[in-house]
């Protein structure tokens, strides 16, 4: 009979040469013999089936193993790791942390800690530990790409930036390196490098396919990619094969479910979350997406459900939190959603640091210079600089830095004291960026500061334009059918898709005799004007206009603005002018799910799409109150 080192040899051997059955067996045998080989015989035995995916068995003989060997930190690391995988972090975590106070130097209980504390939403713990590990072995590529991504999922973008090209400079071509790299740039704004990444990445990804065409991650990888670069259809495919390949793979039905809702196949992305779910229905990330895209539908209620439970897995996961706001606001429970709004927004993805010691949340306002930040985008800023009023009325001196086409007109609002160009890092006693105005002052659906206008041009731009405008008959009408198509950024031009239309459109009210209309459209769609042949009836004043003062200056002279969900539409009601705004059927949260009016703007009226996509209709809403108001004027 072999001695128990023989019979250790040859089952190690086995198991390298992943002749699995041959090792199992070599590793029972070591538990008979007992004495000195059982600590050894078992927590090989246990990391051979955690190797084998067999859960159970893993946990039960690492166990067994750390029971004789409680000061063996590869023993104990195994341990948590097979924990992990019966969904049972808390003793996964305990049994990593101690690996850690018997070597505190031990990467991979470093990695494994960090990388289930990712999972579950602890990121400032995954971060310390990938941080940990790769300052301890900084030629350990996958520890730099572990603590890249942490960084990345709290929006610490330039960091997890250095951490990938930390990997990468260790491995040119590693893949997940360059992939989530490339997102990592998009989301901080660097679109020339991005595109550098992406095109490079493909290239990669392109040539390891061709040599391997049916390695399913190197198929979903480059679907990957090509959605980055805004190819959802061409992505598709490689999804699809993906599956074929190996049907239970989530990662690729994740991200199939997220290029099908690109181009717009709502429901079938919708089925394939669904799926996911049954193969992992602990996993977050499925429910955030799947939660988005009811929310397409205008299935609030369901959506803010999901997101719950993501949140109970990943309680740090700024995604959930921020479309659970919106669902929330939409739904006007804005005692919930404005709290679940400032912690979607208060890390650095969508607003920063800035002056935290200064940040004002109520304090008392008599006799202090407060600052209020612009932030996201024009329209914001236009629906909710209406709070600097409250803010005068309690003593505050009011300082506004905002965006450039805004400064002239928030110049002329009375409650404003001094509009800034440039951002002050001193010479205030507190700051508030605008979009925390309604959490600090508890605004509900029914304390909304509806007074308007609190927005006008003032006297000079006045002049310049109301040469412009004669006194003759017929309705003035201005219109807005596109918004910022925001090209760089996949999801808000997703959403700009949806809530613009083609000039084409409106064809239906152009012709109606007695209204005269006028162009407020700027960008590049409106030149539609002309390519449909409309500019014989629409007036377009646009290319004279320099800033927000000047297209306040227009709307004056108007009596009706009509426009999609853009920065128009909040000027308009912030003026107190007469506006229809057409919104897409998936409305943003602040039309309360399509509202026919609005709180938030007294004179607007809320003109929603009956089904996705559906203009036509609210079109023809649109052109029968209008033929309604001819009759009345006639």
């Amino acid at each position: 009979m072999p001695s128990a080192s023989q019979l250790l040899k040859t089952a190690i051997d086995h198991h390298k040469a992943e002749r699995f059955a041959d090792a199992e067996k070599a590793y029972k045998k070591l538990l008979h013999i007992g004495g000195i080989a059982q600590p050894d015989g078992l927590r090989l035995l246990g990391a051979l089936y955690l190797q084998m995916g067999k859960k159970t068995l893993a946990a039960e003989y690492l166990g067994k193993a750390a029971r004789l060997l409680p000061d063996d930190p590869e023993t104990l690391t195994n341990l948590g790791i097979a924990l992990g995988n019966l969904n049972r972090p808390d003793d996964a975590i305990q049994q990593f942390k101690q690996a850690l106070t018997r070597q505190s130097t031990y990467v991979p209980a470093l990695s494994n800690l960090g990388r289930i504390c990712y999972e579950i939403g602890r990121m400032d713990e995954a971060e310390a530990a990938y941080g940990a590990a790769s300052r301890l072995d900084p030629s350990y590529a996958p520890a730099h790409v572990d603590h890249g991504n942490s960084l990345l999922s709290q929006g610490k973008y330039r960091e997890a930036i250095a951490a990938f090209h930390a990997a990468l400079n260790l491995n040119p071509n590693y893949l997940s390196a360059m992939v989530n790299l490339c997102t990592a740039l998009a989301h901080a704004g660097e679109t020339a490098q991005h595109q550098e990444w992406l095109a490079r990445t493909q290239s990669f990804l392109e040539k390891t396919v061709q040599a391997d065409p049916d390695n399913p991650a190197m198929l979903n990888n480059l679907g990957v990619v090509l959605r980055q670069r805004g190819k959802p259809k061409e992505a598709i495919p490689y999804y699809q094969k993906a599956l074929r390949l190996r049907p239970d793979y989530p990662e690729a039905m994740v991200n199939l479910a997220s290029s099908l809702h690109d181009v717009g196949r709502l429901d079938e992305a919708i089925e394939m979350c669904r799926n996911v779910l049954r193969l992992k229905p602990a996993c977050a990330d499925t429910k955030i997406n799947l939660g988005t895209y009811l929310q397409e539908r205008g299935e609030h209620p369901q959506a803010v459900s999901l997101f719950a439970e993501a949140l109970k897995t990943k309680p740090a996961s700024i995604y959930a939190k921020w479309n659970q706001c919106l669902s929330l606001l939409a739904l006007g429970r804005y005692g919930e959603g404005w709290t679940m709004y400032e912690e979607g927004l208060g890390v650095a993805t969508m607003r920063g640091a800035y002056a935290p010691e200064r940040r004002w949340m109520g304090e008392n306002l008599n006799g202090k210079r407060l600052l209020i930040r612009s932030e996201q985008g024009l329209g914001d800023s236009i629906q909710f600089i209406r709070y600097a009023e409250l803010c005068k009325e309690r003593g505050a001196s009011v300082s506004v830095f905002c965006q450039p086409p805004l400064r002239k007109l928030f110049s002329r609002c009375p409650y404003i004291d001094e509009v800034l160009e440039q951002n002050p890092e001193s010479g205030f006693d507190f700051h508030i960026p605008m979009m925390s105005f309604p959490l600090a002052f508890g605004t509900e659906v029914e304390s909304i500061p509806y007074k308007t206008p609190y927005l006008s041009p003032g006297e000079k731009a006045r002049a310049k334009w109301r040469e412009r405008f004669d006194e003759g008959s017929g309705i003035k009408v201005g219109i807005v059918w596109a918004g910022n198509p925001r090209e760089k950024q996949i999801n808000a031009h997703l959403i700009d898709l949806r809530r613009s239309m083609d000039l084409e459109k409106l064809r239906p009210l152009l012709t109606l005799e007695g209204i005269r209309f006028y162009s407020l459209q700027k960008g590049a769609k409106a030149a539609q004007i002309k390519t449909c042949g409309l500019d014989g009836l629409i007036t377009d004043f646009m290319d004279e206009v320099d800033d927000f003062e000047d297209t306040a200056a227009i709307v004056e002279h108007l009596d009706l603005v009509i426009s999609v969900d853009t920065s128009v539409a909040h000027l308009a009601g912030a003026m107190g002018k007469s506006v229809w705004i057409l919104s897409r059927f998936d409305a943003c949260w602040r039309w309360l799910q399509n509202r026919p009016d609005t709180p938030w703007y007294p004179s607007a009226r809320v003109i929603g799409q009956a089904k996705p996509g559906d203009w036509d209709s609210a079109v023809e809403k649109v052109r029968e109150q209008l033929l309604k108001s001819l009759r009345t004027t006639n």
